[in-house]
């Protein structure tokens, strides 16, 4: 028997192993191809199922947060007034000041915001349970008491978003409310908006998923019991609803954010802006359900 060569062996093993190689980047190119034309088919049919649908609102926005792609859009890129929405960026930034036991004391000047959302003045909450009422419930006062306490919370407010990549949002208050009849509180686009509410879940879950809540009961440190209802009327109605977030002023008009899991488990933003009062919830059911049922099939 001829002894083997070792330099004939290492070349045989060298070309081996490379074409072992390209067998394997073969096949993970062809899954990634695979896995493109799925989510282009899944795109097109939402886009097929959209054409034709009656939305009330002026704008909206589909933003799939699992694959970090827009699904679809209408006038997604316009400015438009974002009401309440604005409070979504207010208790991100207040959340990223405060500590989780420190005590907010309700002024005066927070206690006259527009609304009466039962709280009182001198009242002392802690932090965390202010900002989850807020949120459930839309509270101007709560909002107000919040960001009064940090020092130029509004530059905070705008270098966090610019930072998040909104580059189309401008906040001019803590609230979202109209400051007159010509001029909104906060400007921003449904794209920036699904952009904002998909960090803040992601930051702050254990706060934001709160407002998936129809109700709840909070208990000031001043020992006063608050029954919070919360402002969307259609929380039962969004399949696994994991964020929600209304917004009305005269100016805005209706406005509704929202993050629901489709079928297929992926994570989905979905926001309309300038519906009517009651149409922003029925923009919404039209909307998640068609975003919801279209599938191009199940991810590996």
């Amino acid at each position: 028997m001829m002894p083997i060569n070792n330099k004939n062996y290492f070349l045989f093993f060298i070309v081996f192993f490379i074409a072992l190689e390209g067998i394997f980047f073969n096949i993970e190119n062809n899954k990634l191809d695979n896995e493109f034309k799925k989510n282009e088919e899944r795109v097109i049919k939402i886009e097929n199922a959209l054409n034709n649908i009656q939305i009330l609102a002026k704008a909206y926005s589909i933003y799939d947060i699992t694959l970090g792609q827009k699904i679809y859009g209408k006038n997604d890129d316009v400015r438009m007034p974002l009401a309440s929405l604005a409070k979504i960026m207010a208790m991100t930034v207040a959340l990223d000041y405060f500590k989780q036991n420190e005590e907010i004391v309700i002024s005066q000047k927070a206690f006259e915001q527009e609304g009466d959302f039962g709280i009182f003045v001198n009242e002392k909450w802690n932090v965390y349970d202010l900002v989850k009422l807020t949120l459930v419930c839309s509270a101007n006062d709560g909002a107000y008491a919040i960001l009064e306490k940090i020092p130029n919370y509004l530059e905070k407010m705008n270098i966090k978003a610019k930072k998040l990549g909104m580059a189309n949002t401008i906040f001019l208050n803590s609230t979202g409310l109209d400051i007159n009849e010509q001029k909104a509180g906060v400007l921003g686009t449904a794209e920036d908006v699904n952009i904002m509410t998909s960090f803040a879940l992601k930051a702050y879950p254990e706060i934001f998923s709160t407002t998936i809540l129809p109700e709840m009961i909070l208990k000031s440190k001043s020992g006063f019991i608050h029954n919070i209802k919360n402002t969307d009327i259609v929380l039962n109605k969004i399949p696994n609803i994991l964020f929600s977030k209304t917004g009305f002023t005269v100016l805005a008009g209706g406005n509704l954010s929202v993050v629901f899991k489709d079928k297929i488990g992926h994570d989905i933003a979905i926001t309309v802006l300038g519906s009517t009062q009651n149409g922003r919830f029925s923009d919404m059911e039209k909307l998640v359900k068609i975003a919801y049922n279209l599938d191009y099939g199940s991810r590996k």
